[in-house]
């Protein structure tokens, strides 16, 4: 799809988990073509040929490709990162420095973030070239600025084009009806209000494509995270009326994601790793 003369994305599918536990996910990547040509994101290594043919169809052969960003550093995000740099050693790989350690060293990150088929999702580890920090430009020939948005990731960030009126959110703002999946409420709650603050007119989510606006957005993102506060608080109650001395450690986060997920309309939905640590993270807000 074309978002401006010079700014293009493309939707891609991939699998998340095992044979016994299939999901089907989709993420956006974006191509900036410039003085510097600059593609955000890489998906899985499952996309990579795809992304390639993207980029040649929009005149942009991968020996063209001058750099890639990474918006944070989970698997559907990176995965073709070495693929990218294997076929073409010149490509500069940026990201923030907090998700840099994350993407070099891919086994420290399943330890600490165990996604359901992880290996099958990231091609190898691959090295970043230039760590980004927040308020960072990069100039393709149009300035690139750099937001730090945590909250999804600690090392999330948004990028931002104001000759272009395009702001690119990464999965900072969770997906319009879609599973939670972030590390940290508070935070993500912080980046809503940052991002609020950018006036573009053009917004490009990963999970949700193209959207005009940015209030709209976090919109959405405000209400999935008011509806799971209330569910939470639901469950608490209940359990509290069942004459149980409620305490964080006595929890069952899987339970309570289970419940979660079916009062969202994901009944049967299995609450898996990642799932459960953003339902966790509004779970220890009623303990503090």
């Amino acid at each position: 799809m074309k978002v401006t003369e010079d700014v293009f994305i493309k939707k891609l599918f991939f699998t998340l988990g095992n044979e016994s536990n299939k999901i089907k996910r989709s993420v956006y990547v974006t191509l900036i073509k410039g003085k510097k040509n600059c593609l955000i994101d890489t998906g899985t290594a499952q996309n990579f040929k795809d992304i390639v043919n993207f980029c040649e169809k929009k005149g942009v052969p991968i020996d063209n490709l001058d750099i890639i960003i990474n918006t944070h550093c989970h698997p559907d995000h990176i995965g073709s990162n070495y693929l990218f740099k294997k076929a073409n050693p010149k490509i500069i790989l940026c990201a923030h420095y907090l998700a840099k350690p994350y993407i070099e060293d891919i086994k420290k990150q399943y330890k600490e973030r165990p996604v359901p088929g992880f290996f099958n999702l990231v091609s190898d580890l691959s090295k970043i070239d230039h760590s980004l920090k927040n308020g960072d430009i990069l100039d393709i020939g149009m300035e690139l600025r750099i937001i730090h948005t945590p909250g999804h990731s600690n090392g999330s960030i948004s990028i931002f084009i104001p000759e272009r009126d395009v702001l690119i959110t990464g999965d900072t703002v969770p997906g319009k009806r879609d599973i939670p999946i972030y590390e940290n409420v508070n935070k993500l709650k912080e980046s809503f209000v940052k991002l609020q603050k950018i006036p573009a007119k053009h917004v490009i989510s990963s999970f949700d494509g193209y959207c005009k606006g940015i209030s709209d957005v976090v919109m959405a993102g405000e209400e999935l995270i008011d509806k799971i506060d209330k569910y939470v608080k639901g469950y608490l109650k209940k359990v509290e009326i069942q004459g149980k001395n409620v305490k964080m450690k006595d929890l069952d986060l899987r339970e309570i994601c289970s419940f979660v997920l079916e009062k969202l309309g994901f009944k049967g939905h299995k609450p898996i790793y990642i799932i459960v640590e953003s339902i966790k993270s509004h779970v220890i807000n009623f303990f503090i």
